[in-house]
C-alpha cells in the first residue's frame, strides 16, 4: 500500500515539474523550446531510473506485490513523460 502512494506521489511531483518547465511568457523563442525540450528529457530519464532501481530492489527483495504496483505506476507514467519529451523535441 505505501509503495502504491509513494509511486503515485513520486509521479505526480515528476509530471508537475513536466508541466511548470513548459510554462512561458508571450511566444517562446528557439532557446526557450530548446531548454524545455532538454527539462522534458531529464524528467523522463529520472523517471526510468526510479523504474530501473525500485524494480531491480523490488526484485531483489522478493516483494511481488510491491514490484507489480511500482511497474504499473512506473511503467505508466514512465510512457506517458517519454511521449511528452519526444513531442517537445519535435517542435
Amino acid at each position: 500500500m505505501s509503495a502504491g502512494v509513494f509511486g503515485l506521489l513520486a509521479m505526480a511531483v515528476l509530471v508537475y515539474c513536466m508541466m511548470m518547465s513548459s510554462l512561458s511568457f508571450g511566444a517562446p523563442s528557439r532557446e526557450d523550446l530548446a531548454q524545455q525540450a532538454g527539462y522534458g528529457a531529464e524528467f523522463a530519464w529520472t523517471a526510468t531510473w526510479i523504474l530501473i532501481v525500485g524494480g531491480g530492489l523490488a526484485a531483489l527483495l522478493r516483494l511481488w506485490r510491491t514490484l507489480s504496483v511500482h511497474l504499473v505506476v512506473f511503467g505508466a507514467g514512465t510512457v506517458l513523460l517519454w511521449a511528452e519529451a519526444a513531442s517537445r523535441a519535435s517542435r
